[in-house]
Order: structure tokens, then C-alpha cells, then sequence
């Protein structure tokens, strides 16, 4: 399986399909429309700063999307920058897909030289595996806590 990871601005034309991945998985149900959705990624998408958003590729296929953010957490502003939005499509998902993007989005923040990258998750035992730290159990919203991951650069 060839698969390819690119920055987004780089192949602007599934901005619309990453978006609608990301409204569905974490935004719908916050009362964000698939307009604010779209409008998040496109100004989620640099080459030369964070925030920036990566995809994954087979052929022309979209099967994933990853984001680095300057925040992810309104309850953690001392915090940046962060993993957010990591997403495989699920037919792909368990073939290194997610493992990609997560490298490709750890290189970029190295590039910037930052020490350390944050994400927030529900998941257990799977960000683990690639080397990453549970901090904390944080307020997210509406009286739900996530957990807060860091990884050392």
C-alpha cells in the first residue's frame, strides 16, 4: 500500500472531505455546522507556521487527516502545540495510516523547533504505543473530561 502524507495547502481540493470527516467525528455533535467546519481548516492550513493540516493519501484517494494546532483546549492555554483531528478512514485504519500522520505532524513540529506536542483523546492504550504521555484528565466541555497526552521531542 503506497500511501502519501502532504500539507493540505499543498492539495487544497479535500479541503472539503477532511473538513466533512472532522465535522462529523468531533463537530456535529458540538453544534458546529459543515460551513464551520470548512471554514476551521482553511485557516488551519500554513506551510511556513503552525497550524497546519496533513493528509493522507492512496492514489487519489483521501484516507486520513492529522492537524498540529496552536490549541486544542480552551482549559489548557499554557499548552502548545497540539495534535488535534487525527482521523483514518475506517477501512484503513490498523495499516500504519494513523502512525504516518502522526510522524509527519511530529517532524513538522520539530521543524519549528518546539520540545513538545500535546493532544487530547477519549482513547486509551493507542497514542501510548507511539510514545506518548497521559498527563492529565481535563474539563473539555458540557461536564465531559478528555485526557491530555505530551510527547517529548
Amino acid at each position: 500500500m503506497k500511501v502519501t502524507i502532504t500539507n493540505l495547502a499543498d492539495d487544497i481540493k479535500y479541503l472539503e472531505e477532511a473538513s466533512e470527516w472532522i465535522w462529523e467525528e468531533w463537530l456535529k455533535d458540538a453544534g458546529f455546522s459543515l460551513e464551520d467546519a470548512c471554514y476551521m481548516s482553511r485557516h488551519s492550513i500554513c506551510k511556513d507556521r503552525i497550524p497546519q493540516m496533513y493528509i493522507a493519501k492512496l492514489v487519489d484517494e483521501l484516507i486520513g487527516v492529522a492537524a498540529i494546532w496552536t490549541n486544542d483546549l480552551k482549559a489548557r492555554q499554557d499548552l502548545s502545540p497540539w495534535l488535534a483531528n487525527l482521523y483514518v478512514k475506517r477501512e484503513y485504519r490498523n495499516k500504519g495510516v494513523g502512525t504516518m500522520l502522526q510522524n509527519r505532524c511530529i517532524q513538522a513540529t520539530r521543524e519549528f523547533r518546539f520540545e513538545r506536542l500535546y493532544l487530547i483523546t477519549d482513547h486509551e492504550g493507542y497514542y501510548e504505543k507511539t510514545g506518548w504521555k497521559f498527563m492529565e484528565t481535563a474539563p473539555y466541555r458540557l461536564g465531559h473530561y478528555t485526557r491530555i497526552y505530551e510527547l517529548m521531542l
